[in-house]
């Protein structure tokens, strides 16, 4: 796998020399997969000029949503009218998908958010759509496999001749800890069995495929609950280890002190419940750039991009340690004032580009770190090269 190598450089506190003042500076250095960085596209789909722009600055994965309700509306046969067209687009551009399978359809529950685990009929609807999702996207799957006669429903697609990237990881819903995305309400167990479920199923077509657990949220404030107890909850359900091959976590700090507590805290419960060595995914993070506000998480222009690259830099030093396998950060690009319903206070200014598609200055500072060319000086100067 290719690696993009970082330097660290830390400016020594009172380590002026005599004759001049000048700072002395300890160089360290670290290795970071090439696929480190990954984005979310939000609640505008990524178009063709997202993904080749996405592609061209090197980020080599990108997190989509795959709902079960755009795929079986109505009891019966699946359409993959909504997620052909995205893992097409992804994969003619060279970048794998990591999709989020939710949304239970109003055939088998109420709400979206509803986990599908509360009879037998809605448990085997549910490992249907996950078996059938992964023999359509898995290496060698039907999506990828020319028809008799003709070529396959990718190439069709892209109207190209770009080799497939096939799915081989697959993310089990979306903040469960959170109860406006986990109905009735957030319950450890209840996560525990969907998740049991979908690795059975996911497992049984494609046995390579890595299961990854949905993202926590948490914000790395000890005065809140945060992810960390029902990460704690969720280790006590009978043989779970068995069934994920990574765990998530949505770090929505205030602050890059918050962060590191808040994934400090994650690791400590993985290492007491002998699971140190596996993984840990974070599928989004991120700051807005809107007017600063009382929730904490929009912090300008300028405080965007300072925040970017003080928490990549965290990440830099620590990936090995906390075992860090990707950072995607929410979102790609702003979506239009049309776009209603969003479900945070910095959701529409998240973005590293704005609608129109003008670059922030934070999307400046993650396409240097993308492509290797990064000089950052804060409290450290952090330096990037192939």
């Amino acid at each position: 796998m290719a690696t993009v190598v970082v330097t660290l450089l830390v400016l020594g506190a009172g380590s002026s020399e005599a004759a001049g003042g000048h700072h002395r500076h300890h160089a360290t250095s670290v290795r970071i997969p090439k696929d480190f960085l990954g984005v979310l596209s939000g609640r505008v789909p990524f178009d063709e000029r997202d993904v080749a722009k996405i592609s061209r600055i090197g980020i080599g994965t990108a997190r989509i949503g795959m709902p079960w309700v755009s795929a079986q509306r109505k009891r019966g046969p699946f359409t993959w009218a909504s997620s052909d067209p995205m893992v097409a687009r992804l994969a003619k551009n060279g970048i794998s998908a990591l999709p989020t399978l939710a949304g239970t359809p109003p055939w088998v529950a109420d709400k979206a958010t509803m986990a599908p685990v509360f009879d037998q009929e809605a448990k085997d609807a549910w490992q249907t759509f996950v078996t059938a999702a992964v023999r359509r996207y898995r290496p060698g799957g039907t999506f990828w496999t020319p028809v008799p006669g003709g070529e396959s429903p990718f190439h069709t697609l892209c109207g190209c001749n770009a080799p497939p990237a096939p799915i081989t990881a697959w993310q089990i819903w979306n903040e469960p800890n959170l109860r406006k995305y986990f109905a009735p309400s957030p319950s450890p167990k209840l996560y525990g069995e969907l998740v049991k479920l979908s690795s059975s199923a996911i497992k049984a077509v494609d046995s390579d495929a890595t299961v990854v657990l949905a993202g926590l949220s948490d914000g790395g404030d000890p005065n809140k609950r945060g992810a960390t107890p029902f990460l704690r909850g969720f280790y006590r359900v009978p043989g779970i280890k068995k069934s994920f091959d990574a765990v998530g976590i949505h770090p929505y700090a205030r602050n890059v002190s918050n962060l590191r507590r808040a994934m400090t805290s994650f690791r400590k419960v993985m290492k007491r419940k002998r699971d140190a060595r596996t993984s840990l995914w974070i599928t989004e993070m991120g700051w807005g750039s809107g007017h600063p506000n009382r929730y904490g998480h929009n912090k300008g222009l300028r405080g965007q991009k300072r925040l970017l690259q003080k928490s990549m830099t965290v990440l830099a030093k620590k990936r090995k340690r906390w075992r860090v396998a990707h950072a995607y950060w929410f979102f790609w690009r702003d979506p239009p004032k049309s776009v209603g319903n969003l479900p945070c206070s910095f959701c529409t200014s998240a973005g590293l580009l704005k609608s129109n598609r003008r670059p922030k200055p934070a999307y400046r500072a993650f396409k240097s770190l993308a492509t290797g060319s990064a000089e950052w000086r804060d409290r450290r100067w952090l330096t990037l090269a192939r």
